[in-house]
C-alpha cells in the first residue's frame, strides 16, 4: 500500500505516476491527505489532452463516480430518444433546459489542473467566497476545499444526481465550506447571491447567460467583483452586451479562460 508521508519525495512528473495513485486503491485516509497536496492539481503537461486525461485520473483516485453517474443519465434519456444525442437527451430528461447529458465527460467539466491555474491568477484573499455557476459535479469546490482552506464553494447545479454525487465527496473529504446546490438558474425566484468571484461556462441559451451577468452587475453596483469565463459563447455575450466587465488577464497561455473585474460606481 502506497504511504502518503513519502509523497513530499514523490513527483508527480507524469500521468503514469497518477496512474500508479489510481491503481493503488488508497484508503480514504490517504486520498484526504492527498487532496491537500497542491502537485495533485497540477497536470503533468500543457497539452490539453494530457490535462484532460490528468482530470480523470484525479476523479478516479478521490473517488468521484462520473463516469458511472453520467451513463446511468444517459441510459435513462435513450429510454426516451434511443437515437437522440448530448443535444437532446438534456431537455428531455429536465424540463427542456440544456444540462448536457452524454457530452464527452471531459469536456464537461473544467480541467482540475486549470481550477488550480485560475485560483492561482485570482489571488484570492481568505474568506473570499466563489460562486461557480453550471457547476456540474464542483471539481473547483475540490481544489478550493484542499487548497484554499479559509475559502467557501457554492457551486449551482441543474443536475440533482451531480450535485449529489459532488456533495458526496466534499464530505468524504471533509470539505465544509464546499456545497453544492441543485437550482435552475433561469428560474424566477432564483436571486444570485453575493460573492467576489462568479465562475461561468457556456451553461445555457443566450437569454440564460444574459440574464445571469445582468444579475452580476447589480451586485457588481454594491461590491468589486471578478468574473472567469470559460467559453466562446459567454465571451461573446460579454463583447456584444456588457462593456461594464473588464477583460483583466488573458494570457497566451491561458486560452481556455477569461478573468473579468468589475466594479460599478
Amino acid at each position: 500500500m502506497l504511504q502518503l508521508e513519502f509523497f513530499p519525495r514523490t513527483e508527480l512528473r507524469s500521468l503514469l505516476d497518477f496512474q500508479s495513485l489510481e491503481h493503488s486503491q488508497l484508503p480514504l485516509s490517504d486520498r484526504k491527505r492527498l487532496a491537500y497536496y497542491p502537485e495533485f492539481y497540477q497536470a503533468p503537461k500543457a497539452n490539453d489532452i494530457i490535462r484532460r486525461q490528468h482530470a480523470q485520473l484525479v476523479d478516479k483516485i478521490l473517488g468521484l463516480r462520473v463516469k458511472y453517474i453520467e451513463e446511468m443519465l444517459v441510459a435513462e434519456a435513450q429510454g426516451f430518444e434511443p437515437e437522440g444525442t448530448h443535444e437532446t437527451w438534456g431537455p428531455i430528461l429536465h424540463q427542456g433546459v440544456q444540462t448536457w447529458i452524454g457530452l464527452e465527460l471531459q469536456t464537461l467539466q473544467t480541467p482540475y489542473s486549470e481550477c488550480f491555474r485560475i485560483l492561482q491568477l485570482l489571488k484570492i484573499k481568505p474568506y473570499q467566497h466563489i460562486i461557480d455557476l453550471g457547476a456540474a459535479y464542483g471539481r473547483m469546490g475540490i481544489v478550493i476545499g484542499g487548497l484554499y482552506i479559509k475559502n467557501s464553494f457554492t457551486g449551482y447545479e441543474y443536475v440533482k444526481a451531480r450535485v449529489d454525487e459532488g456533495n458526496r465527496l466534499y464530505r468524504e473529504l471533509g470539505f465544509s465550506r464546499s456545497q453544492l446546490l441543485q437550482q435552475d438558474l433561469f428560474a424566477q425566484d432564483f436571486e444570485l447571491p453575493m460573492a467576489d468571484v462568479y465562475f461561468i461556462y457556456d451553461y445555457g441559451q443566450v437569454e440564460h447567460i444574459d440574464h445571469t451577468l445582468r444579475q452580476i452587475e447589480k451586485i457588481a453596483h454594491k461590491r468589486p467583483v471578478k468574473v472567469v469565463v470559460r467559453g466562446k459563447f459567454t465571451k461573446q455575450i460579454i463583447s456584444d452586451f456588457h462593456p461594464w466587465l473588464e477583460l483583466k488577464y488573458e494570457g497566451k497561455h491561458e486560452e481556455f479562460f477569461s478573468i473579468y473585474t468589475a466594479y460599478i460606481v
